[in-house]
């Protein structure tokens, strides 16, 4: 169970109190907090409150989430890669083309899967320890508790954002040296599955600085301060720098002065060259930094890049 409380500033007043609570948590959408609403699990001034509430200055929000234990997923060899375990977490570094969650398109061979087959116990866990996620193609370092303590103070610690996570990201363009964009992202209004900068879209930031340049792309290294949906990908094509080989969110087969050797590294790669390669937080006061070497696939692209 998590259990927040918010005390409204003048920047929230006059928002709807589900839209703020579903910007206020990268994992919870706005349907499941109207949920919670209905459930009487969102209080404001400690009475139980309406979706559409317009909150005012001075009100104190609490929210309070009961997170459901999961168990009818199956279990599978996929082999998974373990970079560090010990009694309250693991850290994985996930492969591309490995989805993390089992949906209605894909029962099996997930990173779940795999979690379910090596420790079993991750079945007593809400959301069988994982308490964030990489897209499909994107891969890197992962961390998924072990226990419900652990579960519970990771949850928060992502809510809270104290855990630093980086990635490189190899882009189309030069960008300038380093920025932030900060821009809201949401649902894309034409394709559902896709997301977009957008006016009323949730808090996104994403920092990041130029690592190398080549002649026609450039390898960034990226920070989140939040964890939307898409994030990364969304806010470096809404820059005009979409992540090479990144088939959604880029259409791009030629570029300027573009060699053969650089359009067959980039239409080869068969994912997007994005890579969480820094995990680095503090548990318990001790700690942790874990570090992920940029894949060969990707490697053998800035290679034939330079």
């Amino acid at each position: 169970m998590i259990s927040k409380r918010f005390q409204i500033d003048e920047e929230n007043a006059h928002k709807r109190i589900d839209i703020f609570l579903s910007h206020e948590f990268d994992s919870i959408s706005r349907g499941i907090v109207q949920e919670l609403i209905l459930k009487g699990e969102v209080l404001v001034n400690d009475k139980v409150t309406k979706r559409n509430y317009k909150l005012k200055t001075g009100d104190l929000v609490d929210i309070t989430i009961n997170l459901e234990i999961e168990s009818n997923d199956e279990a599978e060899d996929i082999g998974l890669d373990i970079v560090f375990e010990n009694k309250d977490f693991l850290i994985i570094n996930k492969q591309a083309n490995l989805t993390v969650h089992p949906g209605a398109g894909q029962k099996d061979g997930t990173l779940i899967n795999g979690l379910l087959y090596k420790y079993p116990k991750q079945r007593d866990i809400p959301r069988y320890g994982v308490v964030h996620r990489l897209d499909k193609d994107t891969s890197g370092l992962m961390v998924v508790a072990r226990s419900l303590k652990a579960h519970t103070l990771l949850t928060e610690m992502i809510q809270e954002r104290v855990i630093k996570r980086n990635y490189y990201a190899l882009v189309h363009g030069s960008p300038i040296a380093g920025m932030t964009i900060d821009k809201p992202i949401g649902r894309h209004p034409k394709n559902r599955l896709l997301f977009c900068v957008k006016e009323g879209g949730r808090e996104a930031i994403t920092h990041f600085k130029v690592k190398t340049k080549f002649l026609n792309f450039s390898l960034l290294d990226v920070s989140l301060e939040t964890g939307r949906t898409h994030q990364i990908r969304v806010h470096l094509k809404h820059l005009g720098h979409p992540i090479a080989g990144d088939a959604q969110y880029s259409n791009i087969k030629q570029w300027k002065n573009s060699s053969p050797d650089e359009v067959e590294a980039v239409t080869s790669l068969g994912r997007q060259a994005l890579h969480a390669y820094s995990l680095a937080f503090d548990f318990e006061g001790k700690a942790y930094e874990f570090i992920a070497d940029i894949p060969e696939a990707i490697q053998n692209t800035i290679k034939a890049l330079s």
